[in-house]
């Protein structure tokens, strides 16, 4: 596998992690409880992550093997669908990150950021749109489990850092004030990484 393609990997996961959401939302709040907290619930969070890359990159594998034909009309639906989050989240309404009291409990938010991330299907869906676009009969185990480790070390990695600056500075009134322009910023990025996936595509 090629630097360039982990780096765009490494990017487009980023720029998954980074879209604001219930996820978010709980690893602000497990943060504002207690560093400890937040890096609890952001490895919870990026174990949940792994659990739907493995599958997305298990099913796609399968699908690419055996119906090809299915395979590229998901990838072309898939490019479709990356399109549609960034409408979606540029065209929605502001929304604040609210203090949630549930879990209070420390030893729970690692259990907290896996559950909300693994009962969230739209992370699935994100996975299948984008992991599709990098799979191929050429693939071999090292690239596919790449994938599976990246999705999860990246997310980790931001909401590690999301904890840090949060308990550091306290940026609640910060993140409810700024959380919307987050939201279009991230929108605009899936739809020009849409855009470019479905010329790459043509191409």
């Amino acid at each position: 596998m090629s630097f360039f393609l982990f780096v765009k990997i490494f990017f487009i996961c980023l720029f998954g992690a980074m879209s604001p959401g219930p996820s978010m939302l709980v690893i602000v709040n497990n943060a504002l409880k207690s560093k400890l907290n937040g890096y609890r619930a952001s490895i919870g969070h990026g174990f949940g992550i792994g659990v739907y890359a493995l599958f997305a990159v298990i099913g796609l594998e399968l699908l690419t093997q055996n119906y090809f034909n299915i395979f590229i009309v998901l990838k072309i639906s898939s490019i479709i669908f990356l399109f549609y989050i960034g409408v979606i989240s540029i065209l929605k309404n502001e929304e604040k990150i609210t203090k949630n009291n549930n879990f209070d409990d420390s030893s729970s938010a690692f259990i907290e950021g896996f559950t909300v991330a693994i009962l969230n299907p739209k992370i699935f869906i994100f996975f299948t749109a984008i992991y599709s676009q990098f799979l191929s009969l050429e693939n071999d185990i090292i690239l596919n489990s790449t994938l599976v480790i990246t999705a999860m070390f990246v997310d980790i990695l931001w909401y590690v850092i999301l904890t840090i600056i949060v308990s550091l500075i306290g940026l609640k009134k910060i993140f409810d004030k700024k959380i919307f322009f987050i939201k279009k910023i991230v929108g605009f990025l899936f739809i020009l990484i849409s855009i470019a996936l479905m010329i790459n595509l043509l191409l």
